[in-house]
């Protein structure tokens, strides 16, 4: 093979690894943009508490139990929560807050990545705070709702990593 055919070869590559990291951030921003419309179920649903009203709560999943307070400050919530996370070690966490209607359908999804600093996580540390956040509530929204990605530290042998997630739509 001659040097020219190395270096085109080359360049195609580089530009496919361009190209499939692009479409995966757009994926990323887009998380869950799909899920507008959508009916979550009522038990998965959280009142959005009256203005300067506090409510708090707790769900469990397989990988995680998060325990929440928000409150309403005008247009705004602020909500926060730390969690009992069921991983060794996390390298990716993103929250996905949906905002729902009186039919509980999803008029609004913000994303957001926790603030963990993975550095020094610690999965022994029984209560690790994930995120403490204020999101204008959108015109119409009677209740939310939360549901994540993220992605699990490298297995001990330094080969895979887990993705994990949850969804609100599931009953």
């Amino acid at each position: 093979m001659n040097a020219i055919s190395i270096k085109r070869k080359t360049a195609v590559g580089m530009m496919l690894i361009g190209i499939f990291m692009a479409v995966g951030l757009a994926g990323c921003q887009t998380f869950g943009q799909g899920d507008m419309g959508r009916v979550v179920p009522e038990a998965n649903r959280v009142a959005i508490p009256s203005p300067g009203q506090t409510s708090s709560g707790a769900f469990e999943t397989n990988a995680m139990t998060i325990d929440y307070q928000c409150r309403r400050v005008g247009d705004q919530l602020k909500i926060w929560g730390t969690s009992k996370i069921r991983f060794d070690s996390i390298n990716e966490l993103v929250f996905h807050l949906y905002f729902l209607d009186a039919r509980g359908e999803v008029i609004s999804i913000k994303n957001f990545f926790s603030f963990v600093d993975f550095t020094d996580f610690d999965a022994r540390n029984p209560k690790v705070r994930l995120f403490h956040r204020d999101q204008t509530i959108p015109a119409g929204a009677v209740a939310l709702a939360i549901g994540y990605n993220g992605m699990t530290g490298k297995s001990p042998d330094g080969t895979f990593e887990i993705p994990f997630m949850y969804t609100p739509f599931d009953k």
